[in-house]
């Protein structure tokens, strides 16, 4: 199939991903492009006997006739190539396959095809009434009371004890070295070790060996490791280590009452205090919850819509958003991360299915929001910001600083936008609401 657009150019439909632009260049530019070719040519060439940029023509020719060819048809086709884009009306997702239609020859017309990928006609079958299921978000008194015990932790001080006992409410620093069957192993010495006793972090039998220590004491201990310690190469051998403890500190814990609830902001009581932890909590599920409907959504509405086409740009777009994923995931763990060792090949293989399901998702969602005409206002962009700056305790100026400096606030919007059709998908769909599912022991 073949659409006119002008004599100079044609459009046709390869596929519902793909066009043709099939592009004609006159011969005056053609003779055009051979000229700049030329001279650019003539300014880098380097032959012995001849000042750089004063090669005669027919020697440019004969010593770099392929160079200048080549450079005059890249020309040619930069020439022409976007005015002939803009008129086509045509929207590319990437870079085009150019192909080049008969010889490329100086004084005479040219043609080539530029293929492009673009966005296919979607059509979203369904999705109003999607079937859908959540967990019933609920926040016990027990989840309050571990959150009030961590911040409790957060505020115990740490009071110098220069006679001090190692024992419980003590925390310890100490240097050690040994052996586990006589022999040394990863992790079997280590200087300004802290000891924070009872608090399961040491080995019980390592603890038990070294209670009672005084600051500036030493010790030579031994015990054995269980027999199903985690670490097999020395489960059930004999350790012996040579201890030496440096500082001994008593644990100053704060009282759970309303003078602790003060210390940690503007409250009155502590009462106060549980309140926000439990709204807080309960924001943060609900989020949670929120966030497992959209994928829901998201995946339903793609399970049905496997016969949607993927432009090859958006799935690699898709690919390398799981690389950066994978680096923000390495760094948050204080990891280096080198995309150089990845195996492409083997990457592409097993993330391929998932990377054109997004990306398929992302078409689907993108129509249903032109489709019910959704949009992302300023303030919801403000709040969003607003929002990104609080978890990172950062200025929303700073924030919007870096997102303009690396122009990323459109795929922000984007990525609002998403998730804002996805809510009305999920406003639309039948909810079942189930109990939390218990954690295994």
């Amino acid at each position: 199939m073949t659409e006119h657009t002008e004599k100079k150019q044609q459009v046709e439909i390869i596929d519902s991903i793909r066009r043709g632009l099939v592009i004609h260049v006159p011969a005056a530019a053609v003779e055009k492009a051979f000229d700049a070719a030329m001279e650019k040519v003539k300014q880098e060439a380097k032959l012995p006997g001849f000042r750089k940029g004063k090669l005669p023509d027919s020697v440019v020719m004969q010593r770099f006739g392929r160079e200048v060819e080549a450079e005059a048809m890249q020309g040619a086709i930069r020439e022409s190539y976007p005015t002939a884009l803009r008129e086509s009306g045509i929207v590319p997702l990437s870079d085009p396959r150019v192909e080049p239609r008969g010889k490329f020859e100086r004084g005479k017309p040219f043609e080539y095809k530029a293929v492009l990928e673009v966005y296919p006609d979607v059509k979203v079958k369904k999705y109003g009434g999607l079937e859908l299921t959540r967990e019933k978000v609920e926040v016990t008194d027990a989840d309050v009371e571990a959150e009030l015990a961590a911040l409790q932790r957060q505020m115990t001080q740490l009071e110098p004890i220069p006679s001090g006992e190692i024992g419980s409410g003590m925390v310890a620093m100490i240097d050690f070295k040994g052996t586990a069957g006589g022999k040394e192993f990863h992790g079997s010495q280590a200087e300004n070790y802290v000891v924070d006793f009872g608090s399961g972090h040491l080995l019980e039998q390592f603890e038990a060996e070294i209670s009672g220590m005084k600051a500036g004491e030493e010790r030579d201990i031994a015990f054995h490791y269980p027999t199903d310690f985690f670490r097999r190469e020395i489960a059930g051998t004999k350790g012996e280590f040579k201890v030496k403890v440096k500082e001994v500190r008593r644990k100053v814990v704060p009282e759970l009452d309303d003078s602790f609830a003060k210390e940690l902001g503007d409250y009155k009581t502590l009462d106060d205090v549980r309140a926000e932890i439990r709204r807080r909590i309960a924001e943060y599920r609900e989020s949670v919850a929120q966030s497992a409907l959209r994928e829901q959504a998201v995946r339903s509405i793609i399970a049905g819509h496997q016969d949607l086409e993927v432009p090859t740009a958006l799935i690699d777009a898709e690919l390398g958003n799981m690389i950066e994923q994978m680096k923000r995931n390495a760094q948050a763990r204080g990891q280096k991360f080198d995309a150089s060792k990845i195996d492409s090949q083997d990457f592409v293989k097993r993330n391929v299915k998932e990377a054109t399901d997004r990306a398929r998702g992302y078409m689907l969602v993108r129509h249903i929001s032109e489709e019910e005409k959704i949009e992302v206002s300023d303030n919801e962009m403000e709040e969003r910001i607003n929002r990104m700056a609080q978890d990172s305790r950062n200025q929303p100026a700073k924030i919007k600083e870096y997102l303009n400096k690396n122009k990323m606030m459109e795929s922000l919007r984007s990525q609002v936008l998403f998730e804002k059709t996805l809510d009305f998908v999920v406003s639309k769909a039948k909810v079942k609401v189930e109990k939390p599912k218990k954690e295994k022991k």
